[in-house]
């Protein structure tokens, strides 16, 4: 049964603090606060908080205050709640759900729940951010004011972002196979410690090669707020295989790239590809512009291709993917 939209605005609304931004993985405690609407809340309704299937937040947890992601939650007016956690109990993309029942007493307009996602009052060290990156990660609010089991999804509930930390190793990133005198591409990135091409880097490294590269430069720089370094125009013109690497100034290779075999004649090259993805318009997270500027500017792959369910793909969602196709495609 889809949600019901019955007057969305007049069901309550919600505050969220702090906002961020919070790194990736981190430990963090919020204030989830519902104030209640017009209708307040019956006895036995009940409220959903729900965020996204494509996410590897902490599993959140009612049963040990002393332990990783740990959940409270009060009424303002002293209404007994009930509250569960599930990992399949709304629609998808926002399977994951915290449910509070109210149990004993109502809610009367006004009247507040406080939630604390990540309770640290007892010794907790709070809640597990997801490991990813997301620009608007949301606890959305579902809100049963009438004890039907008929949901009014709240407007506007506000976004948390998280980013990446800062960078614990370095990659380089070559093609497989190019013919001599064909132009190639070195992607270089400073990843945080769960994989995340980090825009906390700020270093300064000689650049070599195994083998002769053409318009190869003998310095590169990473700058705060920049997650990947592109140069391109690379050309070797002699056959064999080449490794390229980053020197730090106390002389340490601080990264390898892959090895790249360069041939004088093959009738076939080698292209890396992501065949299936998806973004937030479909079961992902991150929007689908996000999606194909990740694996053009920080996976550095030669195609990649949006993999939507096709109930998911709505008529204007579809003209924007191959915008983005067409805009992506050189």
């Amino acid at each position: 049964m889809p949600l019901s939209t019955y007057l969305p605005e007049e069901m309550g609304s919600v505050a969220i603090a702090p906002l961020g931004p919070v790194e990736a993985g981190s430990f963090q405690s919020f204030f989830v606060i519902y104030t209640a609407g017009k209708f307040g809340i019956d006895d036995s309704g009940s409220l959903k908080i729900v965020h996204r299937f494509a996410s590897d937040l902490g599993r959140l947890q009612m049963d040990d205050p002393e332990a990783a992601n740990y959940v409270s939650a009060q009424a303002s007016n002293g209404a007994v709640l009930h509250m569960e956690y599930d990992l399949k109990r709304n629609f998808r993309p926002w399977d994951k759900t915290l449910y509070i029942k109210v149990v004993r007493g109502f809610l009367s307009e006004g009247d507040r729940i406080v939630i604390r996602v990540g309770d640290r009052r007892f010794g907790g060290p709070g809640v597990r951010m997801q490991t990813f990156q997301e620009k608007e990660f949301q606890f959305r609010i579902l809100v049963d004011a009438f004890a039907t089991y008929d949901y009014v999804e709240l407007p506007d509930t506000p976004s948390i972002e998280i980013t990446s930390g800062p960078p614990v190793l370095y990659k380089a990133v070559l093609p497989t196979l190019k013919r001599v005198g064909e132009t190639f591409l070195l992607g270089l990135k400073g990843e945080d410690r769960w994989g995340n091409p980090s825009a906390k880097c700020e270093d300064t490294f000689r650049v070599t090669s195994t083998r002769p590269v053409e318009n190869l430069p003998d310095e590169i720089s990473f700058y705060p707020g920049q997650a990947s370094v592109q140069i391109d125009g690379l050309r070797a013109e002699e056959e064999g295989d080449l490794c390229i690497d980053l020197i730090d100034m106390d002389g340490n290779v601080a990264a390898r790239s892959n090895p790249l075999r360069v041939l004088a004649k093959t009738s076939r090259v080698s292209f890396w590809a992501d065949l299936h993805g998806q973004s937030q318009e479909t079961i992902g997270t991150n929007n689908a512009r996000s999606y194909f500027s990740f694996a053009r500017d920080r996976a550095f792959l030669d195609a990649t291709v949006h993999q939507g369910n096709d109930f998911q793909i709505t008529s204007e969602f579809w003209d924007e993917l191959n915008s983005l196709s067409r805009e992506f495609t050189v």
